[in-house]
């Protein structure tokens, strides 16, 4: 009798989970909730979202606040548990955003102790937001553009002993190596590698990273924040007006050794942001310990100086549209007695337009529970558009047409975690969006470029899903009425389902590279 009912256990659940060929199978009431998910539900969560009363959901901002409110109703209308602190909707993250000090100054002499410059703040000097707050000093080098691009054999670096140092490099870059080889960041990076004590950026004039620095009334859509937590020495970054980085390489350039201090001075205006986050417990009381990820960001570039208004509709309120709508269907399927093995976290995220600040947040501490995959979507909402590769913007991808691209969904982060991405095309099958699996490497950097990389780069399996860029990516342009609101709705069915097979399945591997 025991065999017998042992047998007819194993049959029931090799009927749950075989399904039609080629899918792995949901439970019926799952199904359901998932099918019910309407292009009218994202419409109306992106419209929302993206209206001019949310003022672009910039951090800082009024908007930016309101957003949070209206998702964490959201959630609790759909009957999502609230996930975050004391029992509320939200995990605070406590950020900064940098300002210049009185004592900023970058002094250089020669070896003889004869100065050559002597600056403090204005037309000639400037800290800029993304320098680290403690002095450096060493040797004065110069370093091109400060680039590293091996594919194009080209090394700014090359022949120079930058440890130590304090590296001068050339703003922007040749004609031919533009995009994100040559964005700050980038620059900072390269000169952190070779052991750098500071940067300083020539630029012909100063104005542009003057206006950068927090102003009152101005609007976040420029402002630099970072988490409290890494408010530590970091590397020193100022910029030098041409005509005084003229002076020094023509030192340089006759073989007088210079040595300078760059003293950044930055104080810390400190600002709480909140994610946002919701829970559906799966049906495993011993894997309560575990959990799945499905996550977007909410905020976006806020109101600018002039007062227009980026509403980021595609950017990023369609992504928080198809979490919410995932959440939902999750619910629904609760409701009605099923729920997958694991729990799932829906997770809106804020500060990802300052550097995936709530992102980092979470992984740094995710409330106890052991994330085993991440399931991030941002843009998801257009067709991807790609009208002039060889314009910096698109630098190093394909020419897109959008009337090609009305079924695609780029997924990125599958060579990082192949077991994920096969569990996505498994839950494609019932969807039938045309994935693309070809941005994981590129000139672009896209991998690095969203809330799925703070996963990945702490070893938990992780896939970025976008229908891709267009020319309205981070302008004012990026509006509701460019939705196509049956496509998100497709692509939010496609993560839920996913999350579902994984939160069901054994932990996704990560790859090692």
């Amino acid at each position: 009798m025991a065999l017998r009912r042992t047998v007819a256990l194993a049959i029931a659940w090799l009927a749950y989970v075989v399904s039609v060929p080629g899918a792995t199978r949901l439970p019926d009431a799952a199904v359901r909730a998932m099918e019910r998910l309407t292009p009218a539900d994202v419409r109306g969560y992106v419209e929302q979202l993206a209206s001019d009363a949310m003022g672009g959901r910039g951090v800082g901002e009024p908007g930016n606040r309101a957003a949070e409110e209206y998702i964490c109703a959201a959630f609790r209308t759909s009957g999502v548990t609230p996930a975050g602190t004391d029992g509320s909707c939200y995990q605070p993250v406590d950020v900064y955003r940098p300002a210049p000090g009185p004592r900023a100054r970058l002094r250089v002499w020669r070896d003889t102790g004869a100065p050559v410059i002597d600056l403090t703040p204005g037309d000639d000097f400037y800290p800029l937001p993304e320098s680290g707050s403690v002095a450096a000093s060493g040797p004065v080098v110069f370093a091109g553009h400060g680039m590293v691009a091996p594919a194009q054999k080209h090394d700014d670096y090359d022949g120079v002993n930058a440890r130590g140092a304090i590296v001068i490099v050339l703003d922007n870059a040749p004609e031919t190596l533009r995009g994100d080889l040559s964005t700050l960041e980038t620059k900072i990076a390269n000169a952190t590698s070779r052991g750098a004590a500071a940067l300083v950026i020539v630029r012909e004039t100063l104005s542009d990273y003057r206006q950068i620095w927090p102003v009152q009334g101005a609007g976040s859509r420029d402002s630099i924040y970072r988490l409290v937590s890494s408010l530590d020495p970091g590397l020193p970054v100022a910029a030098l007006s041409e005509p005084r980085a003229r002076l020094i390489r023509r030192m340089l350039t006759n073989g007088t050794q210079l040595t300078a201090t760059l003293t950044p001075d930055l104080a810390a205006d400190s600002l709480t942001i909140r994610n946002v986050l919701g829970i559906v417990e799966g049906r495993d009381p011993a894997r309560r310990g575990e959990a799945v990820v499905v996550g977007a960001h909410m905020d976006h570039d806020g109101t600018d100086a002039n007062g227009r208004v980026y509403n980021g509709a595609d950017d990023n309120a369609s992504g928080t549209a198809a979490v919410l709508a995932a959440a939902t269907a999750f619910a629904r399927a609760a409701a009605d007695g099923e729920r997958p093995a694991r729990p799932v976290i829906f997770a809106l995220w804020n500060g990802e337009e300052k550097g995936s600040l709530g992102a980092e947040a979470f992984v740094a501490a995710p409330g106890g529970r052991r994330v085993i995959a991440n399931l991030n979507l941002d843009m998801v909402g257009r067709h991807e558009e790609i009208p002039d590769p060889a314009n910096w913007r698109w630098a190093g991808l394909p020419k897109v047409d959008r009337a090609a691209s009305g079924n695609t969904l780029h997924v990125l982060g599958y060579s990082y975690s192949p077991d994920l991405a096969a569990e996505l095309r498994d839950a494609n099958d019932a969807v039938g969006l045309t994935l693309l699996e070809d941005y994981d490497v590129g000139a672009q950097d896209l991998l690095k470029r969203s809330d799925h990389w703070p996963f990945l780069s702490r070893g938990i399996p992780a896939l970025f899903l976008t229908t891709g860029l267009h020319p309205d990516y981070h302008t004012p342009d990026d509006d509701v009425e460019r939705i196509d609101f049956g496509k998100l709705a497709r692509v939010a069915r496609l993560a839920a389902r996913a999350a579902w097979i994984v939160a069901d399945g054994p932990p996704p591997a990560l790859k090692k590279r």
